[in-house]
């Protein structure tokens, strides 16, 4: 498989890797890292055309960021067995008088770190292509786009200006699935297909003076839904058990760091959190509602259901009756 990373020397541009660090050693763990976190972030057919000298200074950008992202997290794969030797006697531990193995929190600290510049460049490359899509027509005919511009929050940076992530792309990754249940739960019912879509696919006015123009109302319209959906989605995770719950934010439990402790609410806090998360959800998708029904040339598709028609049961000797 072609790799972004193609030398050691590539590897070392993003990343602080010792001397004797052999490529070939590596090599493994650039395979994984591309194929479980940046190619279903950037999409295959993108990954394949992406190479220097390309055809646009976003492109080129979008190229070094998934680059560094792949250095970063190819040793966050590679320091468990970079940390000992496997052989025909067993797993050794390599141990010297001018050296001796990383403490654990120490190995874990910079597993962590790894991660998280890794995951971040994959961020700041999504955030890129999103704001100029025509460069990417890859993307834009991938899958990777469609599960991309499916919610309402699309990004990490996101989903942290309305709950605190600590900007953690992998645990917004483990919070999509209560988005995705949050949003066919509360929006698509109520807005119809179209008009989620035509929220969805808005972009910012040229001018924050313009948020009374026609190019205005849906980008508004699309900050209370990413708030309301934040919010809902947080109200889902809660009871979960993958999440930790703190005063301070949200986090995913990580089984690849033992030891890490956090200080967690009580019950009594979390149904409290979960209560007020469930009304900040419910207040931002109603300011929501007010603005599209004051705007129907804004959003033709919608159909308030209030106003909608609907079978009403009538009184019958059958079984069930309509």
């Amino acid at each position: 498989m072609a790799t972004l990373l193609k030398t050691i020397q590539d590897v070392k541009k993003y990343v602080a890797a010792n001397a004797s660090v052999k490529f070939d050693s590596l090599k493994p763990y650039i395979i994984q890292a591309d194929r479980k976190f940046v190619i279903p972030a950037c999409s295959q057919e993108l990954y394949t055309v992406l190479e220097p000298g390309n055809s646009s200074d976003n492109k080129e950008k979008v190229y070094e960021l998934l680059r560094e992202a792949s250095a970063h997290l190819a040793m966050f794969l590679y320091i468990p067995i970079g940390n000992v030797e496997i052989n025909d006697h067993g797993i050794i531990v390599e141990s010297g008088e001018s050296s001796k193995a990383a403490e654990w929190w120490q190995i874990r600290d910079l597993r962590r770190s790894f991660l998280e510049s890794g995951l971040g460049a994959i961020d700041d490359a999504l955030k890129i292509m999103e704001a100029n899509e025509g460069d990417f027509d890859e993307w834009k005919g991938s899958d990777s786009y469609t599960l991309f511009m499916e919610l309402f929050v699309k990004r990490t940076d996101t989903f942290n200006r309305w709950f605190n992530i600590s900007n953690s792309r992998r645990t917004f990754l483990a919070l999509r699935p209560y988005m995705l249940e949050a949003h066919h739960q509360y929006f698509v019912g109520k807005l119809g297909k179209e008009t989620v879509a035509r929220i969805n696919f808005t972009t910012k006015p040229l001018t924050e003076l313009s948020t009374e123009l026609a190019q205005g109302v849906p980008f508004q319209v699309m900050g209370l839904m990413q708030a309301s959906l934040v919010n809902y989605t947080v109200a889902k995770a809660i009871d979960s058990g993958m999440f930790e719950i703190t005063p301070s934010g949200i986090y995913q439990k990580l089984d690849d760091f033992p030891g890490q402790k956090t200080k967690t609410l009580n019950d009594v806090q979390i149904n409290r959190l979960l209560s007020n998360k469930i009304l900040a959800g419910e207040e931002f998708f109603k300011k929501a509602i007010d603005i599209i029904e004051l705007n129907p040339l804004e959003f033709p598709e919608y159909t308030s259901k209030e106003s909608a028609q609907f079978i009403k049961p009538m009184d019958t000797k059958s079984t069930v009756s309509f």
